[in-house]
């Protein structure tokens, strides 16, 4: 039962991930308003703490957003660990 669970998360880190991915493509990229709102929406929890962080450190940058990168090692940080745990 435990081992469904951790999966269930692993998997779920996984999707996130993607999202992020898309996310940082989007800002390279022209796409629809729609799109994007969503994949703010869906990507913002994990941005927002983490952009707040940043600006109160000595990573604060004008003109890089270093949120993502930073997004993408704590997703992949929590999906190792499901992942040993499986």
């Amino acid at each position: 039962m435990i081992t469904i669970i951790y999966n269930a998360l692993y998997i779920f880190f996984v999707v996130l991930e993607m999202i992020l991915f898309l996310y940082v493509i989007t800002s390279w990229f022209f796409v629809s308003n729609r799109f994007k709102s969503f994949l703010t929406i869906l990507i913002d929890p994990i941005l927002i703490p983490v952009r707040y962080l940043l600006k109160r450190s000595i990573f604060n940058t004008p003109t890089a957003d270093l949120s993502p990168v930073i997004g993408f090692v704590i997703i992949l940080f929590f999906q190792e660990f499901f992942y040993t745990l499986k």
